[in-house]
């Protein structure tokens, strides 16, 4: 590695292995991705055609972990990592993280807030980004993080973000990752939810090599609300592997996830997911879905959904799905005189739309939207 590292945290990191195949948090995975040992820092980024800009957002833009733009009321730069604890299998990782990152924002907010934060990432090697996101009571904040490759270098993205809602506010946060299909990215998110807090978080996935994402949800206080949702669109040579722990830990909480994984050509994902009420946590009311279109033979989805229970008065429901297109569906449209091949498509793009529509948030919908539509235009 070519930062310096403070003496405990090297240690810490030094102690930790690396992911191996028998480790339950990582079936089906390719555990050997994870080994990022030897990796260094990317060097300085170059410049890219950003993103059009969002209407009401304030916008910063990171070239390879170096700020070019941007700058508000409730938003500091980072210096170093908040240092986050993986919980599903990526302590070696989540420590990188720690002794690596050195960029990164903090949002911070007691009104009204919505930031985007923009990533142009570029050269061989790692990128470590940090992002803190911390509603006080009765604030309302919305983030975008958006993560762009500028060029074909294969750049390995280590990023953490860590939600905090305190009591009776409100976080909207959307993540949209296009990054070049040679590189692979990491994510830990983590969330913590106060009494009566609202939080909706939304990603989407359809670039990259490889995806390891841990999302970890906290519903510490009464009457929290948390809701995640995902759309991913992986193709040949993609890999997707997504682990979600929903964790009840208050009475009369609720919690939704919803996955939509529509896979081309020989794409992979796997879906591990548990829904975990505390004792005590009585009237929880939490859901867990994935869905799985499969849009051709070839492709495989792996999905373990679970759910354990330690309270009483709860109703909880988990599970998945993976099915083809409907040949009824294609029937219908192509008697309609749409061609098959973009009567396949028309019916896949409707099967994300169901996510992404749980933003209720034209702006954010719009741009989750486009994404995906820009996706499917470049499948074969």
């Amino acid at each position: 590695m070519s930062a310096i590292l403070s003496s405990p945290e090297m240690e810490k990191f030094d102690l930790l292995e690396w992911p191996v195949r028998t480790e339950e948090n990582w079936r089906f995975g390719s555990w050997k991705e994870a080994n990022l040992s030897g990796l260094e820092l990317v060097g300085d980024g170059v410049d890219g055609d950003l993103p059009e800009v969002i209407q009401g957002a304030e916008r910063f833009v990171f070239r390879n972990g170096e700020l070019v733009s941007g700058g508000c009321d409730g938003v500091e730069v980072l210096e170093g990592s908040f240092g986050p604890e993986s919980k599903l299998g990526s302590a070696k990782l989540a420590a990188m993280h720690g002794v690596m990152s050195r960029h990164g924002l903090k949002v911070s907010s007691s009104g009204e807030l919505f930031v985007e934060v923009v990533h142009l990432v570029s050269g061989e090697g790692l990128l470590v980004p940090t992002l803190v996101i911390e509603a006080k009571e009765g604030a309302r904040v919305k983030v975008v993080e958006r993560f762009v490759s500028v060029g074909a270098d294969a750049t390995t993205v280590l990023s953490a973000v860590d939600v905090n809602v305190s009591e009776k506010s409100e976080v909207t946060y959307l993540v949209t990752q296009e990054l070049n299909e040679v590189s692979r990215l990491v994510r830990f998110a983590d969330s913590r939810l106060g009494g009566g807090a609202n939080a909706k978080q939304m990603v989407v996935h359809t670039g990259a090599r490889w995806v390891r994402e841990e999302t970890y949800s906290s519903v510490d206080g009464s009457d929290a609300k948390s809701e995640i949702f995902s759309v991913a669109l992986p193709q040949t040579g993609q890999e997707y592997d997504q682990r979600t722990f929903q964790n009840h830990g208050a009475r009369d909480t609720y919690s939704d996830l919803l996955f939509k994984n529509t896979l081309f050509g020989k794409a992979k994902t796997i879906f591990s997911g548990l829904i975990f009420v505390d004792e005590g946590a009585h009237g929880t009311d939490a859901y867990q879905t994935c869905r799985n279109l499969m849009m051709t033979d070839e492709c495989e989805a792996n999905s373990m959904p679970g759910l354990e229970i330690n309270a009483d008065d709860v109703k909880c429901s988990h599970g998945s799905t993976s099915a083809r297109v409907s040949d009824e569906e294609i029937f219908y449209l192509m008697a309609r005189g749409v061609p098959a091949k973009q009567a396949r498509t028309l019916v896949a793009q409707g099967f994300s739309v169901e996510a992404i529509e749980k933003l209720e948030d034209e702006t954010l919908e719009s741009l989750a939207l486009e994404v995906v539509l820009r996706k499917f235009d470049s499948v074969e």
